[in-house]
């Protein structure tokens, strides 16, 4: 894709699929929605549930992440899937955001670190990841050349977007690619997306990009709220950390968000 178009590739899809799911938004800005943002892919069984909070809960009834598909890998391979489960929509967000962004803005695939163990619980040195509802996912990133690479690890990048670890000096925050990610997931149905956990100035080149290329003001807005520089454990310049709310089935049987609910949530209707 064309830099100085940057959302030219997936204008009619995302146009056609606005006026069909969000009314309200369509025929107001030449791009309205990433496309492909509605309900989970295919069909599971009702035993898959995410229980308790997502730094004190369990999962049930979770799929594994492919360890590899058309547009996402796991970082670490076939060794990784053992903390790649999650809940059925998660999975499904992870697929489709990644194919949004593969197929709007040509590149290697996103590569993802860890969501839950098969069963959930406690995970290494994460405090949350417990329920299916988390996710690790690294940076898309530039070489020195400015081609698109695929991210190579948990490495930091500066307020410029520079990374600061020797194994990618010169390599840069491809925030272009970033921002249709954060912009996809800020607009999903199912899963709604709690949080984007994401250092401040990396936060600020995004938006900033995304205000010169016109974004929609509702998913600015959107953005400006969920994403977050964590108080509680590191800045997050190595990687986003993803994660989603409860659905309506899952609140039923135990699930616990907390932290605020933003106000485009929509709330789950009374009995």
């Amino acid at each position: 894709m064309r830099e100085g178009s940057p959302f030219g590739s997936a204008v009619a899809l995302a146009i056609a699929f606005a006026s069909a799911a969000s009314p309200s938004l369509a025929g107001t800005h030449p791009d309205v929605a990433p496309a492909g943002l509605g309900a989970a892919e295919g069909e599971y069984g009702a035993t898959a549930c995410s229980q308790g909070a997502a730094w004190n809960g369990r999962l049930q009834g979770g799929i594994p992440m492919e360890v590899k598909g058309e547009h996402h890998q796991l970082h670490g391979g076939r060794a990784r899937q053992r903390t790649a489960w999650g809940t059925p929509d998660m999975v499904a967000l992870l697929k489709r955001a990644a194919r949004v962004v593969g197929t709007s803005v040509e590149g290697p695939p996103l590569v993802l670190g860890s969501i839950s163990d098969q069963d959930g619980g406690k995970l290494g040195r994460h405090k949350s990841h417990q329920t299916g509802r988390d996710v690790d996912i690294l940076f898309y990133v530039t070489d020195p050349s400015g081609a698109r690479k695929r991210a190579l690890g948990f490495y930091e990048f500066d307020g410029q977007g520079n990374c600061l670890h020797k194994r990618c000096r010169g390599w840069t925050f491809d925030v272009q690619r970033n921002w249709w990610l954060v912009r996809t997931m800020v607009w999903s149905k199912r899963p709604e997306v709690q949080w984007i956990f994401v250092s401040d100035p990396l936060q600020r080149l995004m938006l900033a990009y995304a205000a010169r290329r016109g974004e929609h003001p509702e998913i600015m807005r959107r953005a400006k709220k969920v994403m977050a520089e964590p108080g509680n454990s590191s800045p997050h310049a190595d990687h986003f950390h993803v994660r989603a709310y409860c659905s309506a089935a899952d609140k039923r049987r135990g699930c616990r968000d907390g932290g605020p609910m933003w106000d485009w949530i929509r709330k789950p209707a009374r009995n």
